[in-house]
């Protein structure tokens, strides 16, 4: 039996995003353990694995303040004594890695899920940002024992900025969907209000900045506003006063019907026609993974990440980056043509059967482990 812990910077993204991998190895016979912040997804977290939480500003560059939280961490990670540990996103990979290898952990696996906003913007704050993560990568990237990546263009990158060897790199696309919860034919159909009846929904999910290509879908809606057959929803949270996210009079105006946050993902998605993902980069998103899942057409930019979910003309149509007459062009092509929105979203589903079901996903990463311990 391996003693195994999942590092992470936030609760939520263990439970939704590293949980079918963890149950699956507990299933196996393993010690599991979660190890994370305090959050509002312990109380689930503690009635399936062990949690061991931890101190972490995740807003904080002070170096002070992160050198503190990972002394502490080091403390903590020693009183385990795990045979290997997996860390995700940049914090956890990073000082995760340093607190690892002081605590004597022998094995350690980091996970690039995405580059997130300081690979999008060229401001100097964000070059400088940049400049330190990377610098600190190629640091921890040399202790650990490898690292997982969700796409291609993302170890591509750190390959040709010698972060990494080539031999460390391993590519698993994206973190699967739970097909049986995301499957259409399981799931009743949200109730939008009777204004939207009967109309085609043309959603998009994400976080409500501006990267995720927010403005590009407000200004799609107002491109086809004069069409009487569709309507656009907006599902996501806004942030009054970030200057890097639309602030609530932003998503309340236009020809957009805005839902703010919400949890029945399923139940939306059931009820639209398609899904939309104007973003100006991605890890492998997890939206059109799920609209996928649920046999929907959808709608990308094509840049890293979003371009490797979506295969133009197979299970969505891909659209011009930060060009919201290209993307209300393409919205109107399956609009148009409903046929063809089916058979994508159809392709979609098969997809997600074959390829990244959670359970499917879950098996690969312990492939992975299996080069390192006996699991």
């Amino acid at each position: 039996m391996a003693r195994i812990g999942f590092l992470s910077h936030a609760d939520m993204s263990i439970y939704f995003f590293r949980s079918p991998i963890m149950r699956e190895l507990k299933r196996l016979g393993h010690e599991i353990f979660a190890i994370c912040p305090q959050g509002d997804f312990i109380k689930r977290l503690k009635s399936e694995f062990n949690v061991i939480t931890y101190e972490l500003d995740r807003a904080s560059l002070n170096p002070l303040v992160v050198l503190k939280n990972s002394q502490k961490l080091t403390e903590i990670l020693k009183s385990l004594n795990l045979d290997l540990l997996q860390t995700s996103a940049h914090k956890s990979n990073v000082f995760g890695t340093f607190a690892a290898k002081k605590a004597g952990i022998k094995r350690v696996i980091n996970l690039v899920e995405g580059l997130g906003s300081f690979y999008i913007d060229n401001d100097l704050k964000t070059k400088i940002v940049r400049f330190g993560i990377e610098n600190l990568y190629k640091i921890a990237l040399n202790l650990s024992d490898g690292c997982l990546f969700v796409n291609d263009s993302d170890p591509s990158y750190f390959e040709s900025k010698n972060l990494i060897k080539k031999e460390k790199i391993f590519k698993i696309k994206s973190v699967g969907v739970d097909s049986v919860k995301f499957n259409k034919s399981a799931v009743t159909a949200a109730d939008l209000g009777q204004n939207l009846h009967g109309k085609k929904i043309v959603l998009m999910i994400a976080r409500a900045m501006w990267h995720k290509g927010v403005r590009e879908f407000y200004e799609a809606a107002q491109i086809l506003k004069h069409r009487k057959d569709c309507v656009f929803v907006y599902v996501g949270e806004g942030f009054d006063g970030n200057s890097s996210t639309a602030d609530m009079k932003f998503l309340n105006s236009g020809n957009v019907c805005y839902l703010g946050a919400r949890n029945d993902i399923a139940e939306l998605l059931k009820a639209s026609y398609m899904l939309v993902l104007p973003s100006y980069k991605e890890g492998f998103p997890r939206t059109i993974l799920e609209a996928m899942s649920m046999s929907l057409a959808v709608v990308a930019s094509d840049v890293a990440g979003c371009n490797e979910a979506v295969q133009n003309g197979i299970n969505g149509l891909l659209c011009k980056v930060k060009n919201s007459a290209d993307l209300a062009s393409k919205i109107e092509i399956l609009l148009d043509d409903e046929n063809l929105a089916k058979q994508l979203g159809a392709n979609g589903r098969a997809m997600v059967d074959s390829e990244f079901d959670e359970r499917v996903i879950a098996q690969k990463y312990i492939e992975i482990y299996r080069k390192f311990i006996d699991v």
